[in-house]
């Protein structure tokens, strides 16, 4: 089933400034050794470039999330994770700060299972978060209890 409506990830400042400096030291790094002319040097020159867009379009861009009529998809670069919408349990804000496809710390966390045995599956940050919890709200079958979505 096709996704209606993608959901952007919300990008927090320091993020968006960390995802800049990176390459752009890489680059000047290159420009500085092609100048220099050494010939194994300029290769591995290369390498860091290569290795940040390698890594961006592998895992980080595009950073959306959607919903279809039977899941939430997560898509971060390269990969999709599917999180069946009646799998879902409860979504609850975090500031969670572990790895996730996610580019901002304000997040939802998608926890699948029961109240006992709670899994969280996937820490996300939709920058139009009340929308994206309308929809799935509807979509999912979930209900409002404060800023938390629950079955």
């Amino acid at each position: 089933m096709a996704v209606e409506r993608w959901y952007r990830s919300k990008v927090d400042w320091w993020v968006a400034v960390l995802l800049v400096v990176g390459p752009l030291a890489a680059l000047a790094g290159m420009v500085v050794t092609l100048r220099s002319g050494q010939g194994f040097a300029v290769l591995v020159a290369l390498f860091g470039p290569a290795l940040f867009a390698a890594i961006y379009v592998g895992l980080v861009f595009p950073m959306r999330y959607g919903i279809d009529g039977e899941s939430l998809v997560v898509r971060f670069g390269l990969v999709r994770l599917r999180i069946g919408l009646a799998e879902i349990s409860e979504v609850r804000p975090t500031r969670n700060p572990l790895s996730s496809p996610a580019l901002s710390l304000d997040r939802l966390a998608i926890c699948t299972g029961e109240a006992s045995s709670r899994r969280t599956r996937a820490l996300i940050s939709p920058a139009a978060r009340g929308e994206f919890l309308t929809e799935l709200a509807a979509r999912a079958r979930l209900r409002r209890d404060g800023d938390r979505l629950v079955r």
